[in-house]
């Protein structure tokens, strides 16, 4: 009876060996041989309920920036960025994206993805005229000054609301900000350093016979902010599974027009309460930094911010503001230690843009700002890629293992795994997993259909 059970065991065991490993079968046999026993030790209680990944308690808190800045550091003049933008990989990009050359890319490029990704830059396109992406000041949705209110004499209520304390009034701000359309809020002291030194002069920008249409001019706010609050929005996961094809761009895109509008409201939300403020895009200071130091993510390879939530599948959107308001602290959760050892972003860059180096540094490329210790992206390489794709690639998102979505249980478990001391098995489990594998035709086919 014994010999029969083992025999039978036996026949079990190779139906399972020879069954095509998936991801939730994977973690289901996984889960079944013991390691929702072990994980619970391995990846806390937040495994089995809640928001594991956004509330783990490995999140850890800073007094300061937990990234190394120079004591020499000098503020960013965004004219570094021109020998990107002039390059004639830029020429060839945008000469794409406005139509002037074909798209020629096959699945992702038809005329159905174009179609997809004109209507999700509608906003930015139509009423920002692309130039709050390109960092222009104080345009379209993005003005500094809102709309005279009859009432008021001014764009800004005269009479200040008052809040019962900054904490208070920071939590209104947050609701606000995330019912406008935010996927998450933080926010950080004024910190000049992040502020350009220089930006694009709009006027000459504007001027077809100025000599010079990236002329910079210097930088000047028009009040001293005390605080800037920082919103990040959710990009499509299912869009960007589709990179380097257009419903990648699109879901940039779509971004970037909600961009606008979350912003617009928030802007005019805030003045109506009496403040000041300044509505930024891509311009007037650093997405980056600022997010880092509103405790919203850290600092990733690639260059960009990995936030608990979405990994690096997000925008990053400010406002300056002159209100007395509680601030987050900046955090760490073992993003950047990950990305020493994974360079799974730096493997898959079609250009090779991302540094393959061990340990961020203070090297910098042309168009990146020195004294941060970081991992320098060649912007030019970078856009090198963006023009013969004739999109903005994402595929260095695409493939982070911190890209994950929330919508079912096993990614939250692969997400979560980037959290514990397994994680330097992660980039082997994320490529056996076929997690950011890039087949885009299938991509393609699977975000239409889902």
């Amino acid at each position: 009876m014994e010999l029969g059970n083992e025999k039978s065991d036996a026949k079990k065991e190779k139906k399972v060996l020879s069954t095509k490993l998936s991801r939730r079968g994977f973690l289901k046999t996984s889960l079944g041989l013991g390691v929702g026993a072990t994980g619970t030790a391995l990846f806390g209680s937040e495994l089995t309920g809640g928001n594991g990944v956004a509330d783990a308690a490995d999140i850890v808190q800073h007094d300061t920036m937990p990234v190394e800045i120079s004591t020499d550091y000098q503020r960013y003049s965004y004219t570094r960025l021109s020998p990107v933008l002039t390059c004639p990989g830029g020429a060839k990009y945008f000469g794409k994206r406005m139509g002037a050359i074909p798209q020629t890319g096959g699945p992702g490029w038809t005329q159905l993805e174009v179609a997809l990704d004109n209507g999700s830059w509608a906003i930015e396109q139509d009423i920002n005229h692309y130039q709050a992406t390109l960092s222009y000041q104080s345009i379209g949705l993005f003005s500094w000054k809102g709309e005279v209110n009859p009432n008021w004499g001014s764009d800004v209520n005269p009479t200040k609301y008052k809040f019962e304390s900054p904490e208070a009034a920071s939590a209104i701000i947050k609701k606000a900000a995330m019912y406008f359309g935010a996927s998450k809020v933080g926010i950080a002291p004024y910190d000049e350093r992040w502020v350009y030194s220089e930006v694009m002069d709009p006027v000459a920008a504007a001027d077809p016979n100025h000599p010079n249409p990236n002329s910079p001019i210097p930088n000047k706010l028009p009040f001293t902010p005390s605080h800037v609050i920082v919103m990040i929005l959710e990009m499509d996961y299912d869009g960007y599974q589709t990179a380097p094809a257009l419903p990648q761009t699109a879901s940039s895109a779509n971004i970037y027009s909600n961009m606008g509008v979350t912003s617009r409201k928030l802007a005019t939300f805030i003045r109506t309460l009496g403040y000041q403020c300044i509505p930024c895009s891509n311009d007037t200071a650093l997405s980056v930094p600022l997010a880092i130091q509103a405790g919203l993510g850290e600092l990733s390879r690639i260059g960009i911010m990995i936030s608990p939530e979405f990994g690096p599948r997000q925008r990053i959107c400010k406002t300056f503001v002159d209100m007395d308001l509680a601030i987050d602290k900046p955090i760490s959760f073992g993003a950047m230690k990950f990305c020493k050892t994974c360079k799974k972003c730096a493997d898959a860059c079609p250009s090779q843009a991302i540094s393959h180096d061990d340990e961020p540094s203070f090297k910098v490329k042309e168009s990146t700002n020195p004294g941060v210790k970081k991992w320098a992206v060649d912007g030019v390489k970078c856009m090198t890629q963006w023009g013969e794709v004739g999109s903005d690639c994402g595929v260095c998102i695409k493939v982070c293992p911190y890209n994950k979505p929330t919508q079912e249980w096993h990614h939250d478990l692969a997400k979560l795994a980037t959290r514990t001391p397994a994680k330097p098995l992660l980039r082997f489990f994320d490529d056996l997993f076929g997690y950011g594998k890039i087949i885009v035709p299938d991509a393609v086919k699977n975000f239409w259909n889902k």
